[in-house]
This record gives structure tokens, C-alpha cells and sequence, in this order.
């Protein structure tokens, strides 16, 4: 299951997944294609996603829903602490919330005033866990800045990569389709026609074999071509011989790009499996 169809199934964003996926929560399958990871979710995986979501709704952090799930021995005990941790805080709250009621709210003009109305309730409370023991690799503003600027560099990346790859092979696909529309005219050939035209069709939504079908046809259109070549210039037909090599340099560069080009490859695969 393709990351899209999990956000359906599950409706979580992508982001959330990829940080239960990068916290160890959830471990879908990972192949490598052309230099880069792709994750194939199970219905399994997906049952976990939900389970987790459900957990993280109810407060549990995510250290608890490892635990648990590493430990199962345990559950009891997280349990335990995970409702006297719920009590506390439901107390906690309930009484800022009593000590707000009783503050006029133009007295509150700063977060001094603000401290200083709650002295008597914040001096009974401990810090957060995260402000006694900070993961500076998680929670600094900065990097976090800095991780979202990334992120969306590789958005910005993987959609000019997209982008780049669909150009290739709409334009590979249409001039097929109108070198087979040219040779039509010549021999009214329909069955070719109707052939290279569902070809070009099949290649521009993903279909893989159809990619190195015309990979491969393209790199024996360079071989036979130039043959022709040799052949029109014994014979001194220039315009032929023009023609030959505009075909020679197509071919040449659309099979290199149907066979190397990480851009094509991105698109195609975008394209078959959404």
C-alpha cells in the first residue's frame, strides 16, 4: 500500500506518518529503486498507524506506546503510571483553571502578571520532562527551523524532479505519436497508428515494460540509423542524411533518458502507483 492510500485509510498526514516511521513505531517494508527508499505499507502496518493514533489522542507520549509495544510484560505498569500521571494533571489544571476564574482579565497584561497571579499554583508543580531533560536535537527552535526549511527543500527537489520527468516522457510520447501519424500518411497504415498511439499512452501513465520497449527500440533506431547514414552519403542525399542524423540524435537521447534518467524514473513510478 502506497503512502497515499495510508493517509486515506488511516487520515493522518504524511509528515505524521514518517514521524511514527522515523520514532520506530510502525516498520513498513523498504525497497530500494534507482538510488532511492520507498516504503510499502501492510493492512498491518496501517492497523498499527491507528492504533497509535488512538494512543497519541489519549495522551500516551510516545516513549510509553514504544515501551509497550517492545515490552508487553510491562503494560500493566505504564498503565499504572500513565493514570496516576492523567489524575495529576487533570488536578493541576482544574485548579488554574478555578485560580483564572478569579482573575479579572485586565490584570493580565504581560506574561509577568501572568506568572505572578500564578505563583502560589505554579511553585506546587514541576517543570516539564522535556524542559529538565531537553533533547536539543528535538526541540530547539532553531532546528526545528532548520528541519522544516529542509523539508521543504526536498519537497521543492522531488517536484522539479517530477516535473523534469513528466516533460521527458510527454514529449518521448508525442513525437512517437506524431512520427506514427507522419508515417500513416505515407502507407495508411492504421493498425500501426492505433499501435504507437496506445503505446505512447501506456508510457505516459507508468507502465514499465512499455518504458524499456521504448528504450530499446530507441537505441536499435540509432544502430539502423545509422547505416541509413553511411548509405544516403555514398549517395548524396542531403536531405535524407539531415533527416538520418535528427533521427540518430532523438533516438540516442531518449534511450539514454528512458534507461538512466532518475527524473523519468520518478515520474513513471508516481504514475503507476500513485
Amino acid at each position: 500500500m502506497k503512502m497515499k492510500e495510508v493517509c486515506k485509510h488511516t487520515g493522518l498526514t504524511e509528515r505524521t506518518i514518517r514521524y511514527y516511521v522515523e520514532e520506530g513505531l510502525v516498520s513498513p517494508e523498504v525497497s530500494v529503486r534507482n538510488g532511492r527508499e520507498y516504503r510499502e505499507y501492510s493492512a498491518k502496518d496501517v492497523e498499527e498507524l491507528n492504533t497509535i493514533a488512538g494512543l497519541r489522542k489519549l495522551f500516551f507520549t510516545i516513549d510509553e506506546i514504544k515501551d509497550m509495544q517492545l515490552q508487553p510484560e510491562r503494560i500493566g505498569e505504564i498503565l499504572s503510571a500513565y493514570k496516576l500521571k492523567l489524575a495529576n494533571d487533570a488536578k493541576a489544571k482544574a485548579a488554574i483553571v478555578e485560580a483564572l476564574n478569579g482573575i479579572a482579565p485586565g490584570e493580565l497584561r504581560d506574561v509577568a502578571s501572568i506568572a505572578s497571579k500564578l505563583k502560589d499554583m505554579s511553585e506546587k508543580l514541576p517543570l516539564p520532562q522535556r524542559d529538565i531533560n531537553p533533547n536539543f536535537g528535538k526541540f530547539e527552535t532553531g532546528t526545528k527551523a532548520e528541519r522544516e526549511q529542509e523539508y521543504s527543500r526536498f519537497v521543492e527537489r522531488q517536484a522539479k524532479q517530477f516535473k523534469r520527468g513528466k516533460v521527458i516522457v510527454y514529449t518521448i510520447a508525442i513525437l512517437n505519436i506524431a512520427m506514427a501519424l507522419f508515417s500513416f500518411i505515407l502507407s495508411f497504415n492504421i493498425l500501426t497508428l492505433i499501435v504507437q498511439v496506445v503505446l505512447a499512452v501506456c508510457l505516459i501513465v507508468g507502465v514499465t515494460w512499455v518504458r524499456y520497449l521504448f528504450a530499446v527500440g530507441a537505441a536499435m533506431a540509432v544502430f539502423l540509423s545509422v547505416q541509413l547514414l553511411v548509405m544516403s552519403v555514398s549517395e548524396g542525399l542531403i536531405g535524407f542524411i539531415i533527416y538520418t542524423l535528427c533521427l540518430i540524435v532523438y533516438s540516442g537521447i531518449s534511450s539514454f533518458l528512458l534507461f538512466k534518467s532518475e527524473a523519468v524514473s520518478e515520474f513513471l513510478y508516481a504514475q503507476k502507483n500513485g
